[in-house]
């Protein structure tokens, strides 16, 4: 345990890790502390002595993150749709008057229903599709974005300011929700000016809700293409079609995600659906985001949920509702249609189980999924020369 302490204070000294560092503390390339992570949540203000760097690590155990086997659906399909949707009529019944009246200021403004997202169908036809949540898992491969090609990438709002620190350009933002707090979160994972964000929108599509807050819309820069949903409350609906008579439907499962997932597989026409950043939980150290944000302190009323390698993490009932309605898709929905989804997320709940990981849901890390799009690439080198023996991809 004396090596550890001394190798985790000569990092701290140098900012970089020992040789000898442990395998499964230590990167591939070491171009930062490995350790501050643990010396942030433990030793914040940066002094500790050895004794109590003893007393921290005394409990720890080197753990390889596996994901589970796989296992057949646990849930009856039609108990899955039924829990997902049992907020619905809380939510309907707390945004209705808002909505309509969104709904009618975006209409006058925007003109909602002549500038619909159905000028993006089949863009990206017979193509994989990369949907993006703001999980916590994203701090572990976000940056695998940036080696997409030609896949698309179709993001949640709330990822902008992250994204955009980190030099990954989505084709798409999709924007749900209702409430100002949206406009407040938008540059929220950046590290910069909240203006600064709201000015690199001049470069970026919007796929926009016909309820979303008209100061989001109005403060965006770029391109806004419009959508609606359906909704179980007849008048409502009714009410919504006059004040925007928007008829490009999405199914969202009540979360800005599956609205992103819609806009992927049903108007760009990608398959097979890859999720990142898709957790529906906390992460072992109960961040909800991969930045700070203020739901990092709002850690109560929480549940345990089983996650992709078999631990123990924390939720919200909502959003395990949320990743409900995603098993359910993933069997086929109420269409029973053919779906392919792949969790790149590295974390969370998503399609997992006490009894393993469900099967309509494949789990893979994105950087291997990114790569069997480019093996090929490789071929060309492969080829011999002169009286080189033969190389095969695979």
């Amino acid at each position: 345990m004396s090596k550890v302490i001394t190798e985790v204070k000569s990092a701290t000294d140098s900012s970089l890790a020992l040789p000898d560092t442990p395998a499964f503390l230590a990167p591939k390339e070491v171009t930062k502390n490995p350790y501050q992570p643990f010396l942030d949540k433990f030793f914040p203000d940066g002094n500790f002595t050895p004794e109590q760097m003893e007393e921290k690590v005394k409990d720890l155990v080197e753990m390889k993150l596996q994901f589970q086997q796989a296992c057949e659906p646990q849930v009856p399909q039609e108990s899955l749709y039924q829990q997902a949707i049992s907020n619905d009529n809380v939510t309907i019944n707390t945004w209705r008057d808002q909505w309509l009246i969104q709904a009618q200021e975006n209409e006058a403004e925007f003109e909602c229903s002549k500038n619909t997202v159905m000028s993006e169908h089949n863009k990206f036809k017979y193509q994989p599709g990369i949907i993006a949540g703001s999980g916590p898992s994203l701090r572990k491969n976000a940056h695998e974005l940036k080696n997409r090609g030609t896949i698309s990438l179709v993001s949640c709002c709330h990822n902008f300011g992250y994204f955009v620190d980190n030099d990954i350009h989505p084709e798409y933002y999709l924007q749900l929700d209702a409430g100002h707090i949206t406009v407040d979160e938008l540059g929220q994972g950046g590290k910069r000016e909240r203006e600064f964000y709201w000015e690199a929108t001049k470069n970026c599509t919007l796929i926009a809700s016909t309820v979303i807050n008209p100061t989001f819309a109005r403060k965006w820069k770029g391109k806004i293409l419009w959508y609606s949903t359906p909704l179980p409350d007849e008048g409502l609906f009714n009410k919504l079609q006059e004040a925007s008579p928007t008829k490009i439907f999405f199914q969202t499962g009540g979360n800005a995600l599956g609205a992103a997932y819609y806009m992927s597989r049903a108007i760009l026409g990608c398959t097979p659906s890859v999720f990142v950043g898709a957790d529906f939980s906390f992460g072992y150290d109960h961040k909800f985001h991969p930045f700070d944000s203020p739901y990092d302190s709002k850690f109560s009323g929480v549940m345990p949920k089983t996650d992709v390698y078999g631990n123990r993490v924390a939720t919200w009932p909502s959003y395990s509702n949320f990743a409900d309605w995603f098993l359910f898709q993933s069997q086929g929905g109420r269409g029973q249609n053919p779906t392919f989804f792949i969790n790149c997320t590295e974390g969370g709940i998503l399609g997992a189980s006490p009894q393993g990981n469900i099967n309509t849901i494949k789990q893979m890390t994105l950087k291997a999924l990114i790569f069997s799009y480019q093996m090929s690439s490789t071929l060309p080198g492969m080829i011999p020369k002169g009286d080189e023996p033969p190389q095969l991809l695979f």
